[in-house]
């Protein structure tokens, strides 16, 4: 009886080495995981941070180029043109 109790004792600890010995690769590979998920992480931030940053830029240079429509604004005579064309279309 002891025999059996002693072979069942030696297939639990070597069940249980097994067991920690997966249980450590497991916590490896969630590191790694961990690793290239932060590494992935700075590459989007950079990626966002440069589009933003040519959107802004390209939107500061169409604003300097833009040209504001003058509508007569000193002479009356066209305001009134202006605003009859306008009305028309209505």
């Amino acid at each position: 009886m002891s025999d059996q109790i002693n072979k069942k004792d030696a297939d639990q600890d070597q069940q249980i080495a097994l067991l920690i010995h997966r249980i450590e690769d497991a916590e490896k590979t969630q590191e790694e995981l961990r690793d290239r998920v932060r590494k992935l992480e700075k590459w989007v931030w950079s990626a966002a941070a440069v589009l933003s940053a040519a959107i802004t830029l390209i939107g500061i240079a169409t604003a300097v180029e833009s040209k504001e429509i003058d509508y007569g604004k000193n002479d009356t005579t066209k305001q009134e043109i202006m605003l009859q064309l306008s009305s028309d279309g209505d």
